[in-house]
C-alpha cells in the first residue's frame, strides 16, 4: 500500500516526465491511500494549466473525468481532530506549509494504522525529505527534483 501526494497523482492523469514513473508504482500496488485534500489538489494543478493555455478546454474536461475514475479507487484519510493535530505538529517540526503538513500527517496516521509498510509516493523534494524524517520511506528515490504541481 502506498500513500501518494498530489505531486505524483497529478502526473497519473496528465502527461509529464513522471508519468511512466508513477504508473509503473500504480501496476506493482493499485491500493492507493491519499489525503482528504487530494482531489482539491488535483483540480487545482489541472484548472491552473488551462488557465496558463497550457491546457485546453477539452484536455481540462478529460483530465477531470480521469479524475474521477482513478479517485473512485482511493482509500482517503479523513479530517480528524487527530489529524490536524498531527498536522500542525509537521508544520513545527518540518517547516511545512499547510497542505504538506496535512498531507504528512496524513500518511504518518496511515501508516500507523496499516499492517503493511506504507511507502510515501511524491516528487516535492522538501516534503519527501520530511516525510523521511518521520520514518517514511519515500518512492520514487528523489535525485533532486521538485514538482510543481
Amino acid at each position: 500500500m502506498r500513500f501518494w501526494d498530489a505531486s505524483a497523482l497529478v502526473p497519473l492523469v496528465i502527461p509529464e516526465a513522471t508519468t511512466h514513473v508513477v504508473a509503473r508504482l500504480l501496476r506493482s500496488d493499485a491500493d492507493i491511500v491519499v489525503a482528504w485534500t487530494a482531489t482539491i489538489e488535483c483540480v487545482s494543478a489541472f484548472v491552473r494549466r488551462y488557465r496558463e493555455r497550457i491546457a485546453s478546454e477539452i484536455q481540462l474536461a478529460g483530465a477531470l473525468n480521469r479524475l474521477t475514475d482513478l479517485s473512485a479507487r482511493w482509500n482517503v484519510t479523513e479530517p480528524t481532530m487527530t489529524l490536524r493535530s498531527a498536522a500542525e505538529k509537521m508544520v513545527a517540526r518540518h517547516a511545512l506549509r499547510a497542505g504538506d503538513a496535512i498531507r504528512l500527517a496524513s500518511a504518518v496516521l496511515a501508516a500507523e494504522g496499516s499492517h503493511e509498510p506504507l511507502e510515501f509516493v511524491c516528487f516535492d523534494r522538501r516534503l519527501a525529505l520530511a516525510a523521511t524524517a518521520e520514518g517514511l520511506r519515500v518512492v520514487p528515490n528523489l535525485s533532486g527534483s521538485e514538482s510543481n504541481s
